[in-house]
């Protein structure tokens, strides 16, 4: 479903005007930020530089003398995405949008207060919705999700702050030549372009991993039911919504075969099932117990 952006892009509305960022935006190539505590979102223009999305393991591992290899424990996997855009202006009118839009962007970074009696306490801390198509966006929701807005379908977390770079080369608006029209107070100066970046580290809202079934393959977690799929199928597909990924039809799930159009994982034998997890010819039984120092 497109969203209306006609509010965060007044220039969309303006009859004859064509540009290549229009057609950004029209396409759905839109970076979008919901502030949680205030309610206000703020949207540019996909003009990406760079984008990177990291998942990181993190293990708990202790040496232990005698021992080649570490004891270790699983504990979390974060995910943190950096991005980089350039915000250009093509009229004065878009260009002073633009600062209001990172001058907004900037102060979402502070946290809420409540008044008190001699100082102020924090009662919201500064939490983003942040959406870029399917590539950053609440995967629970299902494909729905891929063309609304952040507030309603945005990765939920924090922002580890803001980098503006104006760029002089490019040129800075300081008004029109005659001071007639629209004057501007000495020092007053608007980037044609610049340059925004962000690092955001993802709070996931739903539910993440695989689970381990009876007589099936484990399946992933993901709740999309809102969608009408079931849980462990995961049509919608985290974290980008390609159809069909991680389905138990994957061939490699334990080195067991599956059902690849249904996407149900192929019934284990009687065998299989009374002795995996505790054979330690099994190979998750094994891999686990070597991480566990029991080995």
């Amino acid at each position: 479903m497109a969203s209306d952006w006609t509010k965060q892009f007044p220039d969309l509305g303006h009859p004859g005007y064509v540009d290549y960022e229009k057609f950004l935006v029209f396409k759905g190539m839109v970076i979008d930020f919901y502030h949680i505590p205030s309610g206000y979102s703020v949207a540019f223009k996909g003009m990406i530089n760079s984008f990177s999305d990291e998942y990181s393991s993190e293990w708990n591992s202790e040496s232990v003398y005698g021992r080649m290899d570490p004891i270790s424990a699983f504990q979390g996997t974060a995910r943190t995405i950096s991005i980089e855009w350039d915000v250009v202006a093509s009229t004065v009118q878009e260009a002073k949008l633009n600062m209001q839009k990172c001058e907004t962007l900037m102060s979402m970074l502070y946290p809420t207060y409540a008044k008190g009696g001699k100082s102020n306490t924090i009662n919201a801390s500064p939490l983003f919705k942040f959406k870029f198509g399917n590539f950053a966006h609440d995967a629970s929701k299902g494909s729905a999700a891929i063309g609304a807005r952040a507030e309603s379908a945005g990765l939920t977390g924090y922002i580890g702050g803001f980098t503006f770079e104006p760029d002089f080369e490019s040129g800075i608006i300081d008004g029109p030549d005659d001071f007639t029209t629209a004057p501007f107070e000495p020092g007053e100066f608007y980037p044609q372009k610049l340059t925004l970046s962000a690092e955001f580290t993802v709070l996931h809202t739903h539910d993440m991993g695989w689970i381990a079934g009876s007589t099936n393959a484990p399946s992933w977690a993901e709740d999309i039911s809102s969608t009408g799929g079931a849980v462990g199928l995961a049509q919608a597909g985290y974290p980008y919504s390609t159809p069909g990924s991680h389905m138990a039809g994957f061939e490699g799930v334990s080195g067991k075969g599956a059902d690849g159009a249904t996407g149900t994982g192929a019934a284990r034998s009687p065998e299989t099932k009374a002795t995996e997890g505790t054979d330690p010819g099994d190979d998750g039984a094994l891999v686990e117990a070597a991480l566990l120092g029991l080995l």
